[in-house]
């Protein structure tokens, strides 16, 4: 594998698909307390998972897209919206989508964890890093010198 083929967007949006996938997956989203108990549960693993595991199947796809046409660009994947970025900024809001109805089905703040904060920070990021390479610009604008 040439890692090298990975331009700065590639990482920064492969990498907060992945950060997004994990907070979904392992970081505690809802935290229930009864008098000296508390519990918390992960996105996956409490009421309405399949929300959350419908947003890691498709942060899994836009990260496999990436990865096959920046590792193996002889391959041919289909385009959603005329573009390969178009896709992905697709994809991203797909994710989004099903992060937001998984709020919308449990609009509790006192019982929402820090995974719940850190996914809306990590999501927003997500659709803006993509939203911009869309629309043929770079994610962070390269820094410029003045003499």
């Amino acid at each position: 594998m040439r890692f090298d083929a990975l331009s700065r967007n590639d990482w920064i949006v492969g990498g907060l698909a992945l950060l997004l996938a994990i907070d979904l997956l392992f970081l505690p989203w809802f935290s229930f307390s009864f008098g000296p108990i508390s519990v918390t549960t992960t996105a996956t693993g409490s009421l309405d998972g399949w929300t959350a595991i419908l947003a890691v199947l498709v942060l899994l796809a836009l990260l496999a897209d990436v990865l096959i046409e920046r590792l193996s660009p002889q391959t041919t994947l289909p385009n959603l919206g005329g573009s390969r970025t178009a896709t992905r900024f697709r994809l991203a809001v797909i994710a989004a989508a099903f992060v937001a109805l998984k709020f919308l089905l449990h609009i509790h703040f006192s019982d929402f964890g820090f995974g719940f904060y850190a996914a809306v920070v990590i999501c927003a990021a997500l659709v803006y890093a993509t939203m911009r390479l869309s629309q043929d610009h770079d994610i962070l604008p390269a820094a410029t010198t003045t003499p």
